[in-house]
């Protein structure tokens, strides 16, 4: 095992100072367009950008598709998967694990929005390079976990979501953490407090990011896309991030339900007890697919549902282009950083310790991207009062 890890790293290596460098270049670019188009004509830098984004987003999906061989299946209506990419949608996500993130973005690849996905994420990723930049260029909506300032922010940036003449999906985890079982009996003890009933594999979901997310898309976004995501350890391989860059299989399934917005009330409470009862639909799905190691079809589900036929898997094979991207951005910047770091180490010792330095210093950028995935590395939730954790 730790022969693999080792025969592994080089490649993996060789992949993230493409990503970094190419990455930069991209940011600066995104910058300029920030300043010089944007102001005169926020459509034309919204469709730069996008490609801007596509080519950077898809070398991240090529670890995922291509690099490990990872799959998602989507089981869901045909109707629905008529409609996929070609409506706004808020997506409902459950957040077990930490390649959730990176399965959602393979669908959305699948579902040609890769580069008009949108998210909610913590403000102290937004000025990390690269990814966090990226997001800050592509209009995501960063969060303090202060809801007197966040609501502030989510209603201006929400808002301008249904501007958009492509479509867009908003990916939201309600949950606001990724499952861990601190979290999980901190959900339990809240539940109990607040006369709510339990959940066994998830955590409760916060109302307020959804109820105002409504709020702001009601009328401009028709659907949500309730997603319901497991993740076949059986056949593949325990989903992180680690394993994936390893090019271990992770296979995942993903049970989705289009519902139309006009669905959701919009008294607030009986908004918070709708999405309170769509996380207890989660949670029996979940439930179900750990015993019997498949989601029930739409007959199990009686007439509560919105399928609108059959469920089937469905799966549209994994496109080139994050692979014709990938070579194409390694011959641009790996040629020009591989010779600099050649002539530094056959230069004096001072060229030598600065190309050692610059080698460990992407290593070490590269392990703190594997650790930010980490369930363990999450929020503090679970640490401190459910109270004020939760909505």
């Amino acid at each position: 095992m730790l022969a693999l890890e080792k025969f592994m790293f080089l490649p993996v290596f060789i992949l993230f100072i493409n990503l970094f460098v190419s990455g930069l270049i991209i940011n600066v670019i995104q910058l300029l367009l920030w300043m010089c188009v944007r102001p005169g004509s926020p459509w034309l830098y919204q469709k730069l950008n996008y490609y801007l984004l596509y080519v950077l987003w898809t070398q991240i999906v090529f670890i995922g598709e291509w690099w490990s061989s990872s799959t998602c299946a989507v089981l869901t209506d045909d109707d629905t998967w008529s409609k996929m990419g070609k409506e706004h949608a808020i997506v409902i996500m459950n957040h077990s694990f930490e390649v959730d993130w990176l399965m959602g973005w393979m669908v959305c690849e699948q579902s040609r929005l890769l580069a008009s996905s949108k998210v909610f994420i913590k403000k102290s990723i937004k000025w990390i390079p690269i990814i966090g930049w990226a997001w800050q260029f592509g209009e995501a909506v960063f969060l303090e976990r202060n809801w007197e300032k966040d609501k502030v922010i989510m209603g201006k940036q929400v808002k301008n979501l249904g501007d958009y003449a492509d479509p867009v999906w908003l990916l939201l985890f309600a949950e606001g953490t990724r499952f861990t079982p601190a979290k999980h009996a901190a959900s339990v003890e809240f539940a109990k407090k607040s006369g709510l009933q339990p959940l066994q594999h998830l955590l409760l979901p916060r109302t307020k990011g959804f109820l105002l997310t409504v709020e702001y898309l009601r009328g401009r976004f028709p659907a949500i896309y309730c997603a319901t995501l497991a993740f076949n350890c059986k056949e593949g391989a325990t989903p992180t991030l680690k394993n994936m860059l390893l090019g271990r299989r992770v296979i995942g399934e993903m049970l989705l339900e289009r519902i139309p917005l006009e669905d959701v009330p919009e008294n607030p409470q009986e908004a918070s007890k709708w999405l309170y009862e769509n996380y207890h639909h989660k949670d029996r799905m979940l439930d179900a697919y750990k015993k019997e190691g498949a989601f029930p079809s739409a007959d199990c589900f009686g007439k509560n549902h919105h399928f609108q036929g059959p469920i089937r898997s469905h799966f549209r094979p994994r496109r080139l282009w994050p692979v014709i991207i990938m070579l194409a951005t390694s011959y641009i910047t790996l040629p020009p950083v591989l010779y600099a770091l050649y002539a530094l180490f056959c230069s004096g010792i001072v060229n030598v310790l600065i190309a050692v330095s610059l080698v460990l210093a992407v290593g070490y950028a590269l392990y703190k991207l594997v650790a930010l995935t980490r369930v363990s590395k999450g929020s503090s939730y679970g640490r401190s009062s459910p109270e004020k954790k939760m909505s």
